[in-house]
């Protein structure tokens, strides 16, 4: 897919506009609340591999604030994630905090128990109002220069790994 949008951008002479995959799920998750009002979100797709990926944004009312990382984890793991500092300045009331994306189904009461939990997943509706603020803070590049951002670069399991895990499965407690 990077390289289709190289091409058409190289070929077109326009820079390219990365979009963070998470953070469309989480502006996805707000626009779905129907309100600007300060939010908190833990967005989680499902990495598949029993993790997820994950980024905590805040939305102040007006624009996001991005992590300083992102992950790739089991789903339990995110509740240190979830329960770290504010992103941004404290904002009055509290904003509400929500879990957003498509592992819910998946991992259950594993991912951030207690949580409101609101399905979400990366749209091009949400990548397009996302698209200002980014061009506005100088995040377009030259399509040359475009490239994916991979949190895992491990995408499957080896035959061996299979096999290791399915004898740990079957051996007796």
């Amino acid at each position: 897919a990077c390289a289709v949008a190289q091409g058409l951008g190289f070929g077109a002479g326009v820079p390219l506009l990365p979009v963070d995959s998470l953070l469309a799920v989480a502006e996805q998750a707000r626009f779905s609340l129907g309100d600007d009002a300060p939010l908190d979100v833990v967005a989680v797709l499902d990495a598949r591999m029993d993790e997820v990926y994950a980024a905590r944004y805040a939305w102040d009312g007006a624009k996001w604030s991005m992590p300083a990382s992102w992950s790739v984890s089991k789903p339990e793991v995110l509740t240190a994630l979830a329960n770290e500092l504010p992103l941004s300045a404290p904002v009055a009331p509290a904003p509400r905090r929500i879990a957003a994306g498509n592992a819910f189904a998946e991992y259950g009461e594993r991912l951030l128990p207690g949580w409101p939990q609101v399905p979400a997943l990366p749209t091009a509706t949400a990548m397009l109002r996302l698209a200002p603020a980014l061009l506005a803070a100088g995040q377009a590049v030259a399509a040359e220069h475009a490239m994916p951002r991979y949190i895992r670069d491990k995408v499957a399991q080896t035959t061996a790994e299979r096999a290791a895990l399915k004898a740990a499965a079957a051996a007796p407690g």
